[in-house]
């Protein structure tokens, strides 16, 4: 691969505790807002879903990065699901719209958490 197949990149960081806050302040409303019905069902099928949980929202963030622009008018939170495959891995799903605006990007991830902190990198290639 050469750096010209490489449309963006960006990568995110986020603490878990902001994530079980949000959550324990305002309910299903804050999963609904930000997570899909499935990645619901893969977090809260982990011992401790925060972790999963920031994870995908750092993943969110970052390919909203690696697209350089912010969620909003043009990216809901809903367009990007992250799944795991058989393995664990996290794969990228993202809705027509998406696919449309953006030329049907190939998206690379990757999620990562300690303690504290769940980071993403999301690499957008050609």
């Amino acid at each position: 691969m050469s750096l010209s197949q490489i449309q963006g990149l960006g990568n995110d960081l986020i603490e878990i505790g902001r994530v079980k806050e949000a959550h324990s302040e305002h309910k299903q409303a804050f999963l609904d807002r930000l997570f899909t019905k499935k990645e619901q069902e893969y977090c809260f099928s982990q011992k401790d879903p925060y972790p999963r949980f920031a994870g995908r929202f750092a993943a969110k963030e970052a390919i909203a990065k690696a697209f350089g622009c912010g969620f909003g008018s043009e990216i809901s939170w809903h367009d990007i699901e992250i799944l795991a495959d058989e393995k664990g891995k996290p794969e990228v799903h993202i809705s027509g719209k998406l696919e449309e605006q953006f030329n049907h990007p190939k998206i690379l991830v990757t999620i990562s958490h300690c303690k504290e902190y769940a980071s993403a990198v999301a690499l957008w290639i050609e």
